[in-house]
């Protein structure tokens, strides 16, 4: 019977620490947004956190995601996937997708972003092919640390083909796999693939 009492008790305390460790991440996660909404409200307009913008395309906690976490340290990173017109701009293809890294170094440091975009980067996919067209995202998805999956629309190109629309409206939907390289601190796509095309 001690032996019993001792393992519900273990038991209990791991599941205990597990709704703990949950329930940190949540509040965590709603700093992150409202750090990014910040960043947004400040360097944007028309952004994905307007009132305005309609429920099922505004940014919320289904928007951030957990990429790393040292509870020792108080250490994390998040991604914050939001759009909107960088510099107000105001032109008809202005609005952009923004992938933002959200970090803090401890848990005496606020959460600062300390990336714009990761899709930003110019080496990201290559020069034609693989480079993702982050004015067309329909879907974001951490499959796990350090792969991210990208389902998005793109022009037609000499390796795919397809058929844009007036040149506005893209030919081809792909499926994009980025991996963050450790050793050089980028992401890079190392997978594309074709899932729709107009002809």
């Amino acid at each position: 019977m001690k032996v019993f009492n001792r393992f519900l008790t273990l038991a209990l305390i791991s599941v205990s620490s597990s709704l703990n460790a949950a329930s940190t991440i949540q509040q965590e996660k709603q700093q992150v947004l409202a750090v990014a909404k910040k960043y947004a409200e400040s360097t944007a307009c028309a952004t994905t956190f307007d009132k305005d913008t309609p429920a099922q395309e505004r940014t919320n906690l289904q928007d951030v995601f957990l990429d790393s976490r040292d509870t020792e340290l108080g250490e994390a990173t998040y991604y914050v996937l939001w759009g909107g017109d960088i510099g107000c701009l105001g032109g008809s293809g202005t609005f952009y997708m923004m992938l933002s890294v959200v970090s803090r170094w401890s848990d005496y440091r606020p959460f600062l972003v300390t990336t714009a975009s990761i899709f930003d980067q110019e080496d990201l996919g290559g020069t034609e092919a693989g480079q993702i067209n982050s004015r067309f995202i329909e879907s974001v998805a951490m499959v796990q640390p350090n792969v991210i999956e990208v389902v998005s629309w793109n022009f037609a190109d000499t390796k795919y083909g397809g058929k844009d629309e007036d040149g506005t409206i893209p030919a081809n939907k792909f499926r994009y796999i980025m991996r963050f390289d450790t050793q050089n601190g980028k992401w890079k796509v190392v997978q594309q693939t074709l899932l729709e095309q107009n002809k």
